[in-house]
């Protein structure tokens, strides 16, 4: 069973999941998305294991910042730019970019706005953007989680020990049953919000079933009725 926390690298929060296994040491490695995953022995509490990662927080932070920058290089060599568009959850908004020493990025009034200390440097506002996109993504999704799962909950589904996001570009989402664990791509921070509800439906719907049979279609549209006509609108995405 896996732990998630957010903890504080001097002073910056970083998501870190905390697991218990069969190993001899504690064990940090920071993941693709710039969170952190941390593995200890059964003879190590997670109290120390989390102590372990904040005293290791310069060089995680280091390790985390290089990650971002190879993900920022991937958005393109310019970046985002004022009034690009960008896709949220199935519309189109502009990028507004504004100087400010309190930095982040939010949405609102038709628009994604981004504050920076310094409006050309181009790799921290990829940086915050996509931070902040993989935040809002990661936040829908467990929300339909929770929102889908009594559902499951009533047919003897236990509620997933993991779930997990990354920039996959096979799949949606994935359902491994024997792990208790759900994926989902980060790419579903552009699809329209029923269509999310749609993935996590039908990922949800796999503990029972790990086919497309007759009966695995009939779960899912009990919980999403139109799933069909949602899952058209997701394919034509």
């Amino acid at each position: 069973m896996s732990v998630v926390k957010i903890v504080n690298l001097s002073g910056i929060p970083v998501i870190t999941e905390f697991e218990c296994k069969r190993v001899k040491n504690i064990n940090v490695r920071v993941r693709n998305d710039g969170s952190l995953y941390c593995s200890y022995p059964k003879h190590v509490s997670q109290s120390r294991a989390q102590s372990f990662v904040e005293t290791s927080a310069g060089q995680l932070l280091r390790a985390i910042d290089a990650v971002n920058r190879r993900r920022v290089e991937s958005l393109g060599a310019a970046g985002l730019q004022d009034s690009m568009q960008v896709k949220v959850f199935g519309r189109y908004m502009p990028i507004i970019i504004e100087e400010n020493s309190c930095t982040g990025c939010s949405s609102g009034s038709g628009s994604v706005v981004v504050r920076v200390s310094d409006r050309n440097d181009f790799a921290a506002v990829c940086a915050l953007y996509d931070t902040w996109r993989r935040n809002e993504l990661e936040r829908y999704v467990r929300q339909c989680c929770d929102s889908i799962y009594p559902y499951f909950e009533a047919l003897g589904v236990d509620y997933p020990s993991k779930i997990r996001f990354g920039e996959y570009k096979s799949f949606w989402g994935e359902c491994l049953p024997g792990k208790s664990t759900l994926k989902f791509s980060y790419r579903l921070f552009e699809v329209p919000t029923e269509c999310i509800e749609y993935v996590v439906a039908h990922e949800f719907a796999h503990f029972l079933q790990p086919n497309h049979s007759e009966h695995f279609w009939a779960l899912v549209e009990n919980v999403i009725p139109d799933c069909k006509q949602r899952r058209r609108r997701l394919n034509a995405v």
